[in-house]
């Protein structure tokens, strides 16, 4: 929180601040013509011998034109020598020896003049020759018409009387002091005509510096000329008020045209803090706080949009309301004024900063707010209104700029703006305006759809379709594989380019090494080739050769010796070996039929026959020692029955069949029998199982023979050794049909069985015969099998050797199954021998390796496989690599997009025309909405308060209130009927008092050339500010300050250019700034190209011309034979007298273009106005130009006055230059000074169709080493330019075309041998193609554009697919649009299209006429279709006229207390219905007088009460205090009692809710109303003619209840409604 010694510190510096920028203002010394007069030698004129009453009476009462009178002929001097000169006569009269002829003396020449003046005819007689008055009088026109124009302030004045003063009464020297000023004007129709002298009708000033002087000076009060006032009566007040001075004398009749300004004064007035109302203190203002406080600056947040946001999602820009047509950084602009930010609008030149202006103050209109916007060059002003009154929105505006503040123009406007009607709408225009949304929608959905990032890619579906179609074109008839990579939903163009640049790899490695898998060493991923690593393998290759043939050799041994196939590989040799071992384990198998397929078919009779054989054996070998041989064949089942019945009892001795049995058994027992039945039963079964094994065995004797040869010996046999070999030779046949052992096998175990059997028959020895029928030996097998097995092991280690040196990845190499070691041996041979015999081979693999490397760590496996498989690898893998993504990512927009899917041309390009229509009526509506808004705001006729005062004016013939006067009494009122007031910062002060009116926006344009202490005033009336200018345009200008000072002309050799502006002002303190960057102004690109490029970083979007259209841009004349007086007159008279030749022949030629003429000097613009002049008297014909465009009338002026202007040609006269001797002085005026680059920057862009230079200079001819002066330098590239047609910098953008779309274009429109040039314009915009004409190569006949980055880039779809095309074709270009997704469905059919558009516009290029350009059209009547309502005939009144019940005649059959009650409250209740709300009193008189009543009793009181309160229970009415009001009114009406009979015309008898709403009505509808005021036109509202005190009272209680509930504001004594 701040302390209150801090805040008084504050504004104690405030204060000092602000005075001291008043100090600037305040003019009271001897320079200032208005307390020291003294006739300038060029300018002006002094009146002679005239009577100041007389002119007063010609000139102002009866405004009549003055002309002005030279010397009369007989006092005029015979001419002496060249041009009058008495010296050069004297020199010439003494070489012919004549004598010299008499010169008349000044003296003599005002007494000729003084006699020869007549008050009474229209002439001001001067003591002037002819040609010097003709001169004095054209110089003061043009000055008088340039300071009107740049300052806005008519400082022209003929001076009627003057004070003779001095400054001390020692003082030898009388100062000169006017004192009545007339405002007058000086005009002619040709340059043969004569000049003549009006009254503006402005006000007539007093001297008011004269008065400050005397009154600081002298203590002495001089009056002020009082209205009407005659002037003799004045003069003798004047002489009265300084008769106390006695050399101080009045001269009344001396009087004298000249140039004289208030303005500083006014100002300094102005900002007198004690003159603004406490209530609004100035000093208070928060603008004053920020401008001028020690350290505040504005705090505004900076706005909300940015720069480069998207405006018709990312802002309200659809809630802006604009009348004219506004880009992006317009639109930025004016959302920050939307939002309550002051702001700075930088404006460079042609960027439309009128355009905004008009908008602003339109949004303005519309919102209801009060505007002030202030400018001090009058065309800044105008065309603004121009702008807003060609919408229809200029009755909203009052002008009062100067010489436009007319006190009965002002009455005229203001009555005319109250006659207007309502503004009616167009029919079908909001329902156009209710699809813009929809519209844009649309067209916004497809611009992003083609536009917008893919996923995770940065590329467009823009860009992917010309990269698709360039990628078909280079492909051919090539088609190109789709590869699947697995993680092609996750890549990004990063991952993308990545692959590509993979694939690209391998395609240069296929292109050498050929397809990988034909190298030698494929399978190889060996990456590094080392010399020793080389070299040990070039000894491994051979050693594992050997292994293979070792191998091969050993594994041929065995199975010969086995009867088997040879083997051809490893895996057939390490077949042998479990061959071999099963044959080493083989029985004796003599006689044994080894082939017969029982052996596995009948395996389980086998088992069971040789378990029976082996069982039977056991048994007898168990039983034989106890059992007789008999007993073997016995059957004794009855004995184990018996046994088992009765051999557990006791008395078992007494069964016969047990003693049977045990007599049976004993008979066949070695000895005695057991007692135990227990022991005696094993033996039995096995008795019995014996006999059925030997039945089995009997039983397949035969069998088993066959099989088991001589070994089979039946009962006898060895069971063990043939249940070997059974087990054997089973085993081998279930191995065999399991393929686990060679079918073969079995011919060599029978050879072997056949061996056994002959070695068992023959001599005691017989050896073993292999299966070919040699002679083996058993241990022979074991030793081949032995080798075979030491063979592999080595095989296997030494190809593992090579396999680990080669890195070799077997199953790439082989296959999946494969290694090289199981390869057939041949193979294993054939690639170990090619191998060892071309080692350095490896080094291609390494090659490949090393890629497919690189490709594996970016995991792209996918791209490697088809490397290795596709044949046209090595020229399109890349190709098929970025098709896959590209095709991906097309497929992705068109998912994501439906703009996209269901895009197509002609709709798209309907929708567009509808959208660009509907637009333009939005900018009609909004037109409408801001009239009707103001038509709202309109006081109503009836209104009092400030209303009654300016209808008073408006009633008078004379006697009118100054301006400043009725500002002050009626300014609400007027702000009502014209809530835009457009002033110059001195009209703001001299009309405005401060406090009698406030502003909601205070626009500032040009504010580059406003000083910040003459804003100050304009600002404080003000609560948002917004200052639109260049700072890299002019600063405020001294120029004038010579007009009105000591009447020297100013050294324009040392003009200061460093005074600080209120633009620079506001951005030193921290104000917002927006900049509007597209450049509207120039028809060629080369008029503010230089511009563009030295003052604004080449950031304004300016769109290219096409050429062709006659004479456009810049043209360069040297005049190298002309030469500059350096020295003497300081002009240049050839080049004055080029450029007015130049102008005559424009006004001859091409009169349709406006023209402007700009000199560097003042000299130089004298010098070329006087070579003019001469040409338009010889040449009358081209007087009709001169006044052919009164909006933008011919100028000649110097650099410091252009700023603001702008005409269709400007022609520059640089004036300096190279003197008759050839010597340059680097010296060029005001570019030499501080700024002066900015001077040159507002000279080099006022051109719209063409700039002319005209110099004897070329850019080489100046040296930057000899002047450090930076408006040279921009001069030095200005001139190369205009020279050359560049910049420093190439003129060619040399711009790659910024899509493959675009480039698919033009090769298409190439391949048609057009010329096609890419990237035509410059930073900021681009034509995409540009189509070369090829009648006219300097031309281009046809614009292309497609939807890319350009179309992309728009900040909304107004920019994108309206105002860019408007101004390209504004600009003479023919326009064809290209879609992308159209073209990419069908190129040949696209490629048609554009093909009849070029031709199409090359048969349009012939007709148009190249010689000129057009004229520039006139802004259309805007207004026209703008319709408004007529006024009702009798204008409508704000209380209605009282009606009065009309009750039936049954009322009046008796009297009233003799009707029923019932009946009396319906009669009542119909009263109240058409009366509510009425006095109880006044219901009751109405009954009594329909029943024939004269006066109104007690007892017919009695009954309507009785009636009221009745009908009121019945909610037939309700009653408030006294007055009864219908049961469903809620607001009571305004009623006009005037007609009511006086008996019924009193206040009491009117409601307090409708005395409420009189005295609301009245407060409304008028402005500024004091409290004591409202009283007697709320009467008069309600029908009575008089105030009484009664009303006061009684209306009084009411407005404080109205106060009390807020319904009324009083503030000041002001009453105010409500906000």
């Amino acid at each position: 929180m701040e302390s209150t010694t801090d805040l008084s510190a504050a504004a104690a510096a405030l204060t000092t601040r602000l005075e001291a920028s008043r100090q600037e203002l305040l003019d009271l010394g001897l320079r200032n013509p208005l307390l020291n007069f003294r006739p300038s030698k060029v300018r002006g004129v002094e009146v002679v011998g005239e009577q100041a009453e007389a002119v007063w009476e010609r000139l102002v009462q009866k405004s009549r034109p003055l002309v002005f009178a030279p010397v009369p002929e007989a006092a005029q001097p015979v001419p002496a020598g060249w041009k009058g000169d008495p010296e050069r006569a004297a020199r010439r009269a003494s070489a012919l020896g004549l004598p010299v002829p008499a010169v008349a003396t000044p003296a003599q020449l005002s007494t000729a003049a003084a006699l020869a003046a007549d008050p009474t005819d229209n002439k001001l007689q001067t003591a002037e020759l002819p040609g010097k008055l003709e001169s004095r009088l054209l110089n003061t026109y043009y000055t008088a018409r340039t300071s009107l124009e740049e300052q806005g302030v008519n400082i022209l004045y003929l001076a009627l009387g003057m004070l003779n003063w001095y400054e001390a009464d020692s003082a030898g020297e009388a100062r000169q002091a006017p004192l009545v000023l007339v405002p007058v004007l000086l005009e002619r129709g040709t340059a043969a005509e004569r000049f003549k002298l009006r009254y503006t009708g402005a006000e007539i000033e007093s001297n008011l510096s004269l008065q400050a002087k005397l009154k600081a000076g002298f203590g002495l009060g001089l009056p002020l000329l009082e209205e009407e006032m005659p002037l003799a009566d004045y003069y003798g007040a004047v002489a009265a008020a300084v008769a106390g001075f006695p050399r101080w004398q009045v001269a009344p009749d001396s009087m004298a045209l000249g140039f004289f300004s208030f303005g500083k004064f006014l100002l300094y007035r102005d900002l007198d803090p004690a003159t603004w109302p406490a209530g609004n203190p100035l000093l208070g203002h928060p603008a004053m706080e920020a401008l001028l406080g020690p350290d505040t600056g504005f705090r505004d947040a900076a706005p909300t949009v940015g720069d480069t946001a998207f405006l018709d999602t990312e802002s309200s820009a659809a809630e802006l309301h604009q009348v004219l047509d506004a880009d992006s950084s317009q639109l930025l602009a004016l959302l920050a004024v939307q939002e309550g930010r002051n702001l700075v609008v930088q404006g460079p030149p042609g960027t439309g900063k009128s355009q905004t202006i008009a908008n602003l103050l339109a949004e303005a209109i519309g919102a209801g707010k009060k505007v002030l916007f202030v400018a001090e060059k009058m065309a800044a002003l105008e065309v603004v209104k121009r702008r807003l009154d060609a919408l229809g929105l200029g009755a909203a505006c009052l002008e009062l700029h100067s010489h436009k503040a007319n006190k009965k123009a002002l009455h005229d406007e203001l009555r005319q703006t109250l006659s207007l009607g309502r503004p009616a709408s167009a029919a079908g225009v909001e329902d156009q305006i209710a699809q813009l949304p929809r519209y844009r929608q649309a067209l916004n959905d497809y611009a992003l759809a083609v536009n917008a990032p893919i996923g995770r890619s940065r590329r467009t579906a823009q860009q992917v379709a010309g990269e698709l179609l360039r990628l078909a074109e280079e492909r051919g008839a090539v088609e190109l594989p789709r590869l699947a990579f697995s993680g092609l939903a996750a890549w990004t163009d990063a991952d993308a380019a990545r692959a590509e640049a993979q694939a690209t790899r391998l395609q240069a490695t296929l292109q050498k090494t050929g397809s990988p898998k034909q190298l030698l060493f494929w399978g190889s991923e060996l990456t590094v080739l080392l010399p020793a690593a080389q070299a040990v393998l070039t000894s491994q290759l051979p050693a594992a050769l050997a292994a293979v043939q070792a191998v091969q050799v050993q594994a041929e041994n065995l199975a010969t010796l086995l009867g088997l196939t040879t083997p051809a590989d490893r895996a057939a040799a390490e077949k042998l070996l479990p061959a071999a071992r099963h044959a080493q384990l083989a029985p004796p198998l003599a006689g044994v039929a080894v082939a017969d397929a029982a052996w596995v078919q009948h395996t389980t009779r086998l088992t069971e026959l040789l378990q029976a054989g082996a069982t039977y054996t056991a048994l007898h070998q168990q039983y034989d020692a106890i059992l007789l041989p008999e007993a073997w064949d016995q059957q004794l089942l009855p004995e184990r029955a018996a046994l088992l019945s009765y051999g557990d009892k006791w008395w078992n001795f007494l069964s016969g069949d047990y003693r049977r049995a045990r007599q049976r058994l004993q008979s066949l027992w070695r000895g005695p029998l057991p007692k135990d039945a227990a022991e005696l039963l094993p033996v039995i079964d096995a008795i019995h199982e014996a006999t059925r094994h030997r039945q089995t065995l009997t039983e397949a004797d035969a069998w088993a023979g066959s099989l088991f040869g001589t070994a089979w010996q039946g009962l006898r046999s060895n069971w063990p050794a043939i249940t070997k070999t059974q087990e054997y030779l089973t085993l081998t046949h279930q191995r065999i049909s399991r393929g686990e052992l060679p079918k073969e096998l079995l011919g060599y175990l029978t050879q072997k069985a056949e061996a056994q059997t002959s070695q068992s028959f023959g001599s005691p020895y017989s050896p073993e015969r292999g299966a070919g029928g040699e002679v083996t030996h058993p241990q022979n097998l074991a030793a081949q099998l032995s080798a075979l097995e030491t063979s592999l092991t080595q095989h296997r280690a030494a190809l593992q050797v090579v396999v680990d040196s080669l890195q070799l990845n077997e199953a790439r190499r082989f296959g999946p199954e494969g290694r090289l070691q199981f390869q057939p041996f041949a193979t294993q041979q054939h690639t170990l021998a090619a191998w060892a015999a071309d080692v350095p081979a490896l080094r291609m693999m390494t090659e490949w390796n090393n890629v497919a490397a690189s490709v594996q760590q970016e995991q792209l496996p996918e791209l490697l496989l088809l490397a290795e498989t596709w044949p046209a690898a090595p020229r399109f893998l890349a190709a098929a690599v970025r098709q896959t993504w590209l095709e991906y990512l097309q497929r992705q927009a068109y998912e994501q997009h439906p703009a996209l899917r269901q895009f197509e041309r002609a709709s798209h390009e309907e929708l567009a025309a509808r959208f660009r229509q509907a637009d333009q009526d939005s900018l009609y509506h909004n037109r409408i909405r801001a009239l009707r808004r103001h038509h709202e705001g309109l006081p109503h006729p009836q209104a009092g308060g400030q209303m009654l005062i300016l209808k008073n004016e408006f009633a008078k013939k004379a006697r009118h209130k100054p301006l400043r006067r009725l500002m002050e009494e009626a300014g609400r009122a007027i702000q009502a009927i014209k809530p835009v007031f457009m002033m110059s910062p001195l009209s703001v002060a001299g009309y405005l008092p401060p406090g009698a009116v406030e502003f909601d926006l205070v626009v500032f344009d040009e504010a580059s050339q406003v000083k910040p202490v003459d804003a100050l005033g304009a600002i404080a009336r003000g609560r948002q500010l917004v200052v639109v200018g260049d700072s890299k345009q002019l600063p405020p200008t001294s120029f004038f300050d010579s007009l009105t000072g000591a009447g020297e002309e100013a050294d324009e050799e040392n003009v200061t250019a460093d005074i600080q502006s209120i633009l620079e002002l506001c951005k030193a303190r921290q104000m917002p700034e927006r900049m509007l960057r597209w450049h509207y102004r120039s028809l060629h690109q080369s008029l503010i190209a230089a511009s563009n490029h030295l003052f604004y970083e080449d950031k304004l979007v300016i769109f290219p011309s096409p050429g062709g259209q006659g004479q456009l841009g810049l043209v360069y004349h040297q005049l190298p034979e002309t030469y500059y007086e350096r020295g003497t007159t300081r002009t240049n008279p050839l080049e004055a007298q080029a450029v007015a030749e130049a102008v005559l022949q424009h006004a001859r030629t091409t009169p349709r273009l406006t023209l402007g003429v700009v000199a560097f000097s003042t000299a130089q613009r004298q010098a070329i106005q006087d070579a003019l002049e001469k040409l338009r008297r010889q040449h009358p014909e081209t007087e009709s130009f001169f006044n052919r465009h009164p909006h933008e009338p011919f100028f000649i002026k110097n650099l410091e006055n252009v700023q603001g202007d702008e005409r269709d040609v400007i022609l520059i006269s640089i004036g300096y230059g190279r003197t008759k001797d050839g010597y340059l002085t680097m010296s060029f005026g005001p570019l030499n000074g501080e700024g002066g680059e900015r001077r040159l920057n507002v000279l080099i862009t006022r051109a719209r169709q063409r700039c002319e230079v005209f110099t004897n200079l070329t850019s080489d001819d100046l040296d930057l080493s000899r002047t450090r002066a930076k408006g040279v330098a921009a001069l030095k590239t200005f001139l190369g330019f205009a020279q050359h047609g560049r910049l420093n910098q190439n003129e060619e953008t040399g711009r790659a075309m910024e899509s493959p779309f675009e480039e698919a274009v033009h090769r298409a429109l190439t391949a048609r041998g057009y010329v096609v040039r890419p990237q035509i314009g410059s930073q900021g915009f681009y034509i995409d193609l540009a189509v070369v004409d090829p009648d006219q190569p300097g031309r281009y006949v046809l614009g292309i554009e497609c939807d890319g980055a350009m179309y992309h880039s728009a900040r909304s779809a107004r920019d994108r697919d309206r105002l860019r095309q408007q101004v390209l074709e504004a600009v003479g270009w023919r326009l064809h649009r290209i879609w992308s997704t159209d073209w990419f469905r069908d190129p040949a059919r696209e490629t048609e299209r554009a093909v009849q558009a070029i031709e199409e516009a090359r048969r349009h290029a012939v007709q148009d006429d190249p010689d000129e350009p057009e004229e520039p059209e006139e802004a259309a009547a805007e207004t026209a279709g703008i319709e408004r309502e007529e006024l009702p005939a009798a204008t409508q009144t704000l209380a209605e006229p009282y009606q009065v019940a009309q009750l039936p005649a049954a009322v009046g059959h008796r009297e009233l207390h003799q009707h029923s009650l019932g009946q009396l409250a319906n009669w009542l209740t119909l009263i109240v219905r058409i009366e509510s709300p009425i006095h109880l009193d006044e219901a009751t008189r109405r009954l009594g007088q329909a029943s024939g009543a004269t006066q109104v009793g007690a007892r017919m009181r009695k009954a309507g009460r009785d009636a009221a309160l009745l009908a009121a229970n019945l909610r037939h009415l309700r009653q408030q205090g006294e007055f009864l009001w219908d049961i469903s009114m809620q607001q009571p009406p305004l009623r006009d009692r005037s007609q009511l009979p006086a008996i019924s015309r009193k206040l009491l008898f009117v409601a307090p809710e409708e005395l409420a709403r009189a005295l609301r009505t009245v407060v409304e509808q008028s402005f500024a109303l004091p409290r004591e005021a409202v009283f007697l036109p709320t009467v008069r509202l309600l029908g009575f003619s008089r105030l009484s005190d009664d009303m006061r009272q009684q209306l009084d209680a009411v407005l404080a209840g109205l106060l009390a509930s807020g319904e009324v504001v009083e503030v000041n004594g002001v009453l105010k409604p409500a906000s």
